[in-house]
């Protein structure tokens, strides 16, 4: 007996209860198990968002799988003062020169992503600022932060970025009263 869904190549030959095929090895069988020929659509999001922590994680060969050729990053700086980045060659070149000034950089997603239908945010941890730089005074132990990226289809266009690196050290904190 052949279960539904076992296209009619893949069942048992006769006189062959093993289930080789004529050509060597074995017939897979697959099952469809909710009985629909219709075939889903793979959400890209979630393997966009997997590409981009990768990404920021130094895997460079993603970029131009990833990114729009003209990428705009916004980014907190040390000074105050935000950095913004414009196309694929100036993002990859900053990740490059991150990695390489802070050898065991390594961000791990937190929460999310958390996805919209033109957005995708998440907030990771970020271990590894092992000298003194952009940061401040002294090597940190871990920073926390949230990315948000804007997509056009398959491709992150638009992504700002925010981190607590330097909570604490000389900039103030305010809260606004409700």
């Amino acid at each position: 007996m052949v279960p539904d869904g076992v296209r009619r190549d893949q069942r048992e030959r006769p006189g062959d209860p093993a289930g080789h095929s004529p050509r060597g090895g074995s017939l897979a069988m697959t099952i469809n198990t909710n009985h629909s020929p219709v075939l889903v659509a793979v959400d890209p999001r979630p393997r966009l968002w997997a590409n981009w922590m990768a990404l920021r994680n130094g895997d460079l060969s993603l970029v131009e799988e990833v990114v729009a050729p003209d990428l705009a990053v916004h980014l907190p700086l040390a000074d105050g003062n935000p950095v913004r980045l414009r196309g694929r060659a100036e993002f990859a070149s900053w990740v490059s020169a991150l990695h390489a000034a802070h050898p065991g950089l390594r961000f791990t997603v937190e929460v999310g992503p958390i996805i919209g239908p033109d957005l995708i945010a998440g907030r990771w941890t970020c271990v590894g600022f092992l000298r003194p730089g952009g940061y401040g005074p002294g090597p940190v132990d871990a920073v926390a932060g949230v990315d948000i990226i804007r997509i056009d289809g398959e491709r992150i266009v638009e992504c700002w970025s925010h981190d607590d690196a330097r909570a604490g050290l000389d900039r103030p904190v305010a809260c606004a009263a409700a």
